[in-house]
């Protein structure tokens, strides 16, 4: 059990009931709320993603499976969780899947990632005062695509990183994106998003080397059994 549970369950004089103090801090219900096992697996993961954080700034972090429907979303998302509300940590948890951004989050009214991608100063207009902020890709984002490539991305990482004790963008699926290495090139560093039982070795293989030809620094690999079953995780590098 990790230190971090051990606090949490003194805190609370007993078995705490993550599922109420999680659900109850979202401001949009995007997955289903992790069960006791899967939720000590994101507290693992989070805690690794603590020691990687840089001592001057926040750490920019992108999560990324091989193909669609692996659980990269659902990873992502539930450890940028753990860091907000049970490690008391800043974190902006970014929607940059240009090519399933998720359309609840729409609801919300806030400015978008699409929107700050080709205005880096509408960041100022980022809701704060919550460990967690949940920010909307915009339904428009498939076509900002060309704007990774300019100076105004890594000028709105670096607002995101002086703002944030972690920024997690979840994005496309590795094969067949160019936008995952796009965004992957310039963060602190990459996790990807395995489903075991679906994709050949070699082809997992292919595409991490890609992303390292590329200079994406792949910091480990989480392999998931499905999508929102996570019977155990491994870790390669973290």
């Amino acid at each position: 059990m990790s230190t971090i549970h051990q606090a949490f369950r003194k805190k609370a004089a007993g078995n705490p009931d993550f599922s109420a103090e999680l659900s109850a801090m979202d401001r949009v219900s995007l997955f289903p709320v992790p069960d006791g096992r899967q939720r000590d697996e994101f507290i693992h993961l989070a805690n690794m993603l603590l020691d990687f954080k840089p001592a001057s700034r926040g750490a920019v972090i992108t999560f990324a499976s091989s193909v669609s429907g692996e659980g990269a979303s659902f990873v992502s998302y539930n450890a940028a969780r753990q860091l907000a509300h049970v490690m008391s940590r800043s974190v902006a948890w970014i929607d940059a899947n240009f090519r399933s951004p998720q359309r609840k989050l729409a609801v919300l009214g806030d400015v978008t990632f699409a929107e700050m991608l080709r205005e880096p100063e509408r960041f100022a207009h980022l809701p704060g005062g919550v460990n967690m902020t949940l920010v909307p890709g915009g339904l428009d984002l498939d076509g900002c695509a060309s704007d990774l490539t300019s100076e105004r991305f890594p000028a709105l990482l670096k607002l995101f990183a002086q703002k944030f004790d972690f920024t997690v963008l979840d994005c496309p699926p590795i094969l067949g994106s160019v936008e995952t290495e796009l965004l992957a090139g310039r963060s602190d560093g990459l996790v990807a998003v395995v489903e075991r039982r679906r994709l050949k070795r070699e082809v997992i293989r292919a595409g991490l080397e890609h992303l390292a030809a590329k200079r994406v620094n792949v910091l480990g690999t989480v392999f998931n059994r499905r999508s929102y079953e996570l019977p155990k995780l491994i870790y390669d590098r973290l």
